[in-house]
């Protein structure tokens, strides 16, 4: 199988998750799916764009969306760990310390300069130094998020995801579509998990405790 057909199936997995967040009214896991989306139709058309004006425009998209999004899977691990006030506060903080970070090394600091894998053909960020450490960040806390879940509620589901994640994000460097699977599975224990909780934090239904009105416009 071409590896650019496994990403256009990624997308489409990816797409698939997000719907399924958007009927749950999970908006931070919806965007976030979408930015995903976006990264392996990219990857996908790559190769028959070409190389040019058009493919790199198209490429640095995808660097803003991981910017942008990835880090706001802090504040929904938050919400769905049931953090209080000062939790949540901190989480927010913390998101935008990263999103901040991502902006200065994925945006600000862009270079762009083609790669070819496979039968694909991409433009990667010639100035990264290092992994990404907002992503890294993200991962770390929604492991600790799922550890928090397994003890109280019995749920290892975001607990292994984000492991999952965590194996495939190593991988991806020598194999780039695993670390793009893992995102897959990590987004798709992200929604099962939110289905799971009867709380309603990610969704519009009205909480079980009022104090969780805070978290929902938070999640909103």
């Amino acid at each position: 199988m071409m590896v650019s057909v496994i990403f256009a199936v990624l997308a489409v997995g990816v797409l698939g998750v997000g719907l399924a967040a958007a009927r749950l009214r999970a908006w931070i896991v919806t965007v976030v799916a979408g930015a995903l989306v976006y990264d392996n139709g990219v990857i996908a058309l790559g190769r028959p764009i070409g190389e040019g004006d058009l493919l790199e425009g198209l490429n640095a998209g995808r660097f803003v969306g991981h910017a942008l999004f990835t880090p706001l899977l802090i504040v929904a691990g938050a919400i769905l760990a049931r953090a209080g006030r000062r939790l949540m506060t901190a989480a927010a903080g913390l998101t935008a310390v990263l999103v901040a970070l991502g902006i200065f090394t994925d945006i600000a600091r862009l270079r762009l300069v083609p790669e070819r894998y496979a039968d694909t053909l991409r433009y990667v960020n010639d100035a990264a130094a290092g992994p990404p450490v907002p992503a890294v960040v993200a991962i770390l806390v929604l492991i600790g998020v799922g550890v928090v879940l397994w003890r109280r509620d019995g749920w290892p589901w975001l607990f292994a995801g984000a492991v999952a994640m965590f194996g495939a994000a190593a991988a991806g460097f020598a194999v780039p579509w695993l670390g793009n699977l893992g995102e897959l599975v990590l987004l798709t224990t992200v929604v099962l998990t939110i289905r799971h909780d009867r709380s309603g934090r990610l969704t519009d239904r009205p909480p079980r405790r009022a104090t969780a009105t805070a978290t929902t416009d938070v999640a909103g």
